[in-house]
């Protein structure tokens, strides 16, 4: 796990640009993606300079305050970082796709509830997410539940997509 960097150098609005390294706040996780359109983007200076979350493909995004448990799977970019609200939590020993949807079922939802320490804005620390009990299966298991899940998505997103409003 990885925090956001929450030092001195954590960046500001003069830091955003239009055009530089993603930095990812709960906003921007849209249906289990980050949002590259809509994200902040820092400079490669300033990202360099941070000591938080230094991101990469497979690495999974949760929110740990506001909207808890909102999550994000990297697929679509390799280089980024997070705000101080989100960890960044890198697989190991574990499918990050199977990881992925566990994260988004009642397995963690219910761990969620009991572990949330917020009185007027739900808050979990990342040591808490660490305590979270997974079923982890085999790899070949984890792969193949991976492959089921993705493929139950895509397939209700089309029939999303394809049905007429009424």
């Amino acid at each position: 796990m990885f925090n956001g960097d929450r030092s001195s150098k954590y960046p500001n609005v003069q830091d955003m640009v239009s055009d530089g390294i993603p930095f990812i706040n709960a906003g921007d996780l849209e249906d289990g993606h980050v949002n590259l359109v809509t994200c902040n983007k820092i400079t490669r200076e300033k990202y360099d300079d941070l000591g938080g979350a230094k991101l990469q493909l497979g690495d999974i995004v949760y929110c740990l305050r506001g909207t808890l448990g909102k999550n994000a799977y990297i697929d679509n970019f390799n280089e980024g970082t997070v705000a101080s609200s989100l960890v960044a939590l890198r697989p190991k020993d574990i499918d990050g796709r199977y990881l992925f949807h566990v994260l988004n079922s009642d397995i963690e939802y219910k761990q969620r509830v009991v572990h949330d320490e917020g009185a007027a804005q739900p808050n979990l620390s990342a040591k808490s997410v660490s305590e979270f009990i997974m079923p982890v299966p085999d790899i070949e298991e984890q792969k193949k539940i991976s492959e089921f899940l993705d493929g139950l998505n895509n397939l209700i997103t089309l029939h999303q997509r394809q049905s007429p409003l009424i």
